[in-house]
């Protein structure tokens, strides 16, 4: 064996799965099936109003703009694994809350703020244990195909979940009651499998560490005045588009389509199924182009699902495949964009890696707290498809700046890069 092929061996040793990465379940069940699919319209049967709906799931996305405060808070005190577990308990806690809530809407409003600041605690520092423990290039690429795979298999699980309450007839607070159930159950798994890898992050190489606190220091205007600030409003306008919809896919699919909420909760599951093989594509397109083209493909793909389910919801009788096919288009974006987004945050941020998680994660947040409201609003004033043609419009802005900026500045950073490798 070659001195080259037993340093690739020794650098991908590991396990591709660890215990605690069922932190994404819960981000795949919790967030892509039950919160997108119980909490809208359970509040917008509790209150009549559209609207209402879109305020709440608006204030869960404004909440968890708090990603790059936990992201900062966890690397400053060494507490990933109290953020980690504090998102989950909290995701938990916040379904018991909407069990018992009644619809009241002071409730459901305090609610909405527990599960978005949970939702950003989780999806901030649970990257970090991979990225941020000082692992090898090729373990790291190898646990974050894992990792990312695990998301789809909870929207599957948790599609799959809904789907059986509501052919049971459950009600909605019966169903949260189910949520919660998921989630705690999630939470007794990572409490003691989390503390061998956090103890990793904290004795991660010291000067990778130095590096990281070098870069904290970075000002707001190196942040959101170069390329790192581009791709967070290409983040911020994918965002609005893709859980604009998202968040109200329970009301668009019967308003719109007249599809019933069994066969949504089925192409929810369906969605996160596909993913996994998609999951799988990304990961292998990642490892051989880089980050970018997986990237473009997901943002474009995205664009043509929110413009065929726009041009879908004109036709009166629209065929259910049709439908069916613009949404898979739409969900399946997740797979390129979401596994190349920690990356690309990484990559063109001045930050280390746990704060540009923190300020990845609040991009999407803000774009899914101006989706939510702008799409709430344009249901009650125009109709629930005005959100497909908002998501068709943001996306379609994003798009071209991936090409107009995000592109120039990807080749510049691999000239320098090639660079410096002919230098060495």
């Amino acid at each position: 064996m070659t001195d080259q092929t037993e340093n690739k061996s020794r650098n991908s040793y590991g396990p591709a799965f660890e215990w605690w990465m069922v932190s994404f379940f819960a981000m795949g069940a919790g967030f892509s099936a039950f919160v997108s699919l119980l909490i809208p319209p359970f509040v917008t049967e509790a209150t009549g109003n559209a609207a209402d709906a879109g305020i709440v799931m608006a204030i869960i996305s404004l909440a968890a703009v708090l990603g790059p405060v936990l992201g900062g808070f966890a690397d400053k005190y060494r507490a990933h694994r109290l953020v980690l577990l504090g998102g989950l308990l909290g995701m938990s806690l916040a379904f018991v809350a909407y069990a018992l809530s009644a619809g009241d809407s002071l409730v459901t409003a305090l609610d909405a703020i527990l599960m978005g600041a949970s939702i950003a605690a989780v999806s901030a520092v649970a990257p970090v244990f991979i990225v941020g423990a000082g692992k090898p290039q090729a373990l790291v690429a190898k646990q974050l195909t894992t990792f990312n795979l695990i998301n789809p298999i909870g929207q599957v699980v948790g599609g799959m979940l809904l789907t059986a309450a509501a052919s049971a007839g459950l009600s909605y607070e019966q169903r949260f009651w189910l949520a919660a159930a998921v989630i705690f159950v999630v939470f007794l798994i990572v409490l003691p499998t989390s503390a061998k890898p956090a103890a990793k992050i904290l004795t991660a190489d010291p000067k990778e560490q130095a590096d990281t606190a070098q870069k904290a220091s970075a000002g707001i205007k190196q942040i959101l005045f170069s390329a790192f600030g581009v791709y967070l409003l290409v983040l911020i306008l994918s965002s609005i588009g893709n859980n604009g919809i998202n968040n109200q896919i329970a009301n668009i699919f019967p308003n719109v389509y007249g599809i019933d909420s069994a066969t949504t909760s089925g192409l929810i599951s369906l969605a996160g199924l596909l993913n996994i093989g998609f999951y799988l594509v990304a990961g292998a397109w990642m490892a051989r182009s880089g980050a970018m083209p997986g990237f473009t493909f997901g943002t474009g793909i995205r664009l043509l699902g929110a413009l065929g389910l726009a041009l879908l919801g004109m036709a009166a009788n629209s065929p259910v495949l049709l439908v069916a096919g613009s949404m898979q288009l739409l969900y399946q974006s997740n797979a390129f964009v979401r596994f190349a987004q920690p990356v690309l945050g990484v990559r063109f941020s001045p930050l280390g890696p746990a704060g540009a998680s923190g300020w990845v994660i609040g991009a999407a947040a803000i774009g899914s707290f101006v989706g939510s409201l702008l799409g709430g609003w344009l249901a009650d004033a125009i109709g629930y498809n005005a959100i497909n043609w908002m998501a068709s419009i943001s996306v379609g802005i994003a798009a071209l700046l991936v090409f107009i900026s995000l592109w120039p500045a990807e080749r510049k950073k691999r000239a320098e890069e090639n660079a410096s490798s002919a230098a060495a």
